[in-house]
């Protein structure tokens, strides 16, 4: 063996481990780089297929339905499996605003529509779950799934879609003002839980269902357990389980300290306090059954049982009960 081999045999045995290590990286990189583009790619396919929001027509929540005489009282409400009753910004309590952003949203004044860092700790979460993702999702995500594509299941595609969605929605409504846009829209079609089988959407509904008062006037300890039903509804419903219910409402007011919407005093104080909630007829009691089940039913006639169960009657229609001639259907 020549001199010249000998030399080169030695710089190949020296360098044979780290030249090994070199190879198995540098193919590791050039992986990484082409699934990193296919993953991109992925979710750039994923998103175009959610169509522009500007062309998406808004889910028609409706209100319940009421029923009113000519004098203007109100007979009852139609009954339906949903109760809503959407209210204008001014009559939600400022708590309930900041108690809702406080436990879902913390970040929600400063994103875009998508909050990436939220979004990286619920994927760290959900690393074992392959089928449905959970977490992530800002107050924008959850109203675009409520007001535009109604998807239930957790997957990842969803998450995307609602992302791409998100951005658009603040950018169609920007600045400060949009936000409390978003915010409004956002506690008026979640819903907050299901009482005697009736589900109460929106913050008007919840207030009447579990405190017995509209909306306006909620107090803190009470604004707190509304915020923190709609993340689990069955789980924290007052009625079902007090504790559980306790425990949430308290959580949502430490994170309310944590965050300066309220002083830590004030909120130890609200946490040793009850829950107050008491069962309500609001919707449920009529006046003058005959009146008003000969109106339900001459409603269903002319518009169908579905309509009439959307709701938002309200206003004088061409429905008059002319047996007493002093009954009037309101939509």
């Amino acid at each position: 063996m020549s001199r010249r081999e000998r030399q080169r045999r030695k710089r190949r045995n020296r360098q044979g481990p780290a030249g090994a290590i070199l190879l198995v990286l540098g193919l590791l990189v050039v992986v990484g780089m082409i699934a990193g583009g296919s993953v991109v790619g992925w979710v750039i396919s994923v998103a175009n297929s959610a169509p522009p929001l500007n062309t998406s027509k808004p889910i028609e929540l409706g209100a319940t339905s009421r029923v009113y005489a000519a004098d203007g009282t109100r007979l009852g409400f139609i009954q339906a499996n949903e109760l809503r009753t959407p209210v204008s910004s001014k009559e939600i309590p400022q708590n309930i605003k900041n108690a809702v952003v406080a436990v879902e949203d913390r970040r929600f004044f400063e994103h875009q529509g998508v909050d990436f860092e939220g979004i990286v700790r619920a994927g760290v979460k959900n690393l074992e779950n392959r089928h449905e993702i959970q977490g992530g999702s800002t107050l924008t995500m959850q109203l675009v799934r409520n007001l535009y594509t109604g998807e239930k299941q957790r997957t990842l595609k969803r998450k995307i879609r609602e992302a791409k969605l998100a951005e658009e929605l603040e950018n169609l409504h920007p600045g400060r003002q949009g936000k409390q846009w978003i915010l409004d829209k956002y506690v008026n079609s979640v819903p907050y839980g299901t009482v005697g089988g009736q589900t109460a959407v929106g913050v008007q509904a919840a207030a009447r269902v579990f405190f017995d008062k509209p909306a306006s006037q909620l107090t803190l300890r009470q604004a707190a357990l509304l915020a923190g039903l709609p993340q689990a509804p069955s789980d924290y419903n007052p009625f079902l389980d007090p504790a559980a219910a306790t425990a949430r409402r308290n959580d949502v007011l430490q994170k309310m300290a944590d965050q300066g919407y309220i002083t830590q005093a004030k909120a130890s104080k609200v946490m040793r306090m009850p829950l107050g909630v008491r069962h309500s007829r609001f919707y449920t009691a009529r006046r003058e059954g005959y009146v008003f089940d000969y109106v339900k039913q001459a409603l269903i006639d002319k518009y169908g049982l579905e309509t009439v169960r959307k709701g938002g009657l309200r206003e004088p229609r061409v429905i008059v009960w002319r047996p007493c001639r002093n009954r009037r259907l309101y939509r």
